[in-house]
């Protein structure tokens, strides 16, 4: 039996034609020294070396080894790093990212380590029938709160937004130019959910969104810094402010969103 990773290599060739000048595959950073080798080794091994995709790394002010670990990197992978002197946060780091692309498709990939980096090509043998394409996680590996959040997070979008997208943050995506152009500035009401966010109000402006379904695992080292169980209540009272101002937003004009 071949592996998800195996079915998705077989892909390899679908979709539009790559070149440095279409794609640009852009990983975020912070505090991933022990795991940011073996991914950015495997995206530049899957993808970025066949294809010579431009590769970037946006390093979001980091205080363990990433940086220097990136800067060794550099000596065998080609990559453009950018490096931020304190931390912006993870919203903030990916619209900096995004902003410096100039590619027609940014690939987005969460640098933890949970995601294959072949299964790029199940997302890219349907991109150019879509505006942005999004890897739906078919078993999600994480502890039980984040879990737990996701779901409710999830089910309490779709019901006031009515946008039906299965995994609507994923960190696993295609996107086109255009689509984060337009949409990228309004992103402002999910502070804990960049990627949700910007996935309905796509959705909402009539972009064409595709889910792939992707294998998920867990991460290589260490834990997420995003929702630490001590900060749950907080970060749910802004969900849920963030939803309720999304909500009144979608109802409003498109020129008010």
């Amino acid at each position: 039996m071949h592996s998800e990773g195996e079915k998705a290599t077989a892909l390899r060739g679908a979709g539009p034609p790559i070149g440095p000048d279409v794609l640009t595959i852009l990983l975020p950073a912070h505090n991933e020294a022990e795991t940011i080798g073996p991914v950015l080794e495997g995206f530049y091994r899957e993808v970025a070396g066949p294809t010579h995709a431009t590769l970037l790394v946006c390093e979001d002010g980091s205080t363990d080894a990433t940086r220097s670990v990136l800067e060794s990197l550099r000596a065998t992978i080609p990559f453009v790093l950018e490096t931020e002197n304190a931390r912006k946060g993870y919203a903030a780091a990916v619209a900096s990212g995004l902003q410096r692309v100039t590619t027609p498709y940014t690939f987005f990939a969460d640098s933890d380590g949970q995601y294959d980096s072949a299964e790029f090509w199940k997302l890219w043998a349907v991109a150019g029938d879509a505006d942005m394409v999004i890897g739906r996680k078919m078993h999600r590996e994480e502890s039980w709160h984040r879990v737990l959040l996701s779901r409710g997070f999830h089910l309490l979008a779709k019901l006031v937004t009515q946008v039906p997208l299965q995994d609507m943050d994923c960190g696993f995506r295609i996107v086109r130019r255009e689509v984060i152009e337009r949409i990228l500035p309004k992103v402002r009401s999910l502070r804990y959910s960049f990627w949700a966010e910007f996935s309905i109000l796509a959705w909402a402006e009539g972009f064409r969104v595709v889910e792939v379904p992707v294998s998920h695992r867990a991460r290589l080292h260490g834990v997420t810094s995003i929702y630490p169980p001590r900060k749950l209540p907080s970060i749910v009272s802004a969900q849920l402010v963030g939803l309720a101002d999304l909500g009144r937003r979608l109802k409003a004009s498109p020129s008010d969103l």
